[in-house]
């Protein structure tokens, strides 16, 4: 057998690294997003009106039992998928971004580009995580000792979330 060499790969710091875009749904023509649409000054930057943990997008896929005749095995197969995606952000200022955007039962578009340096601008070719989501009623978080006034809201997709999707110009 061959000597193996070790491989290393690089990798990209999350620190700097992502951008989060958001947008009243109204104010996008065509579909899917273009780069000038998220440059339009419709598109607000939301990325540092959040808290350290004030983005999650994570999704689970169910399990679909296939079951046969006296097989003593099930097998199984992936089903449907569902994404669930909030917002924890900073509010109580005349600065504040994402508190006037996120109305409850609005449709917003929210983007997310990863492990690109965030003062890269939007360009064509991009890749986003792109979802049309309703936003659900703002719960304000409890104070803590020397701490910030935050709020936390749950998003609902209304319509198929685009994964790593590459902007067009």
């Amino acid at each position: 057998m061959a000597d193996r060499e070790l491989l290393t790969p690089d990798n990209v710091e999350s620190d700097g690294t992502l951008l989060l875009l958001a947008a009243p749904r109204s104010a996008f023509t065509s579909w899917p997003p273009t780069a000038a649409d998220f440059n339009a000054v419709t598109t607000k930057d939301i990325t540092y009106s959040l808290t350290v943990d004030g983005w999650s997008h994570t999704k689970t896929t169910e399990d679909v039992d296939d079951a046969r005749l006296t097989l003593r095995e099930v097998l199984s197969d992936f089903g449907r998928t569902t994404h669930a995606l909030s917002l924890t952000y900073f509010y109580g200022t005349d600065e504040d971004v994402v508190d006037p955007l996120f109305v409850e039962g609005e449709l917003i578009v929210i983007a997310a580009r990863y492990a690109v340096p965030y003062e890269q601008e939007t360009a064509e070719g991009d890749l986003f995580d792109i979802a049309v989501v309703k936003a659900g009623p703002k719960v304000r978080n409890m104070p803590t000792a020397n701490g910030k006034w935050t709020k936390t809201q749950a998003l609902k997709p209304r319509t198929k979330v685009l994964e790593d999707h590459a902007l067009a110009a």
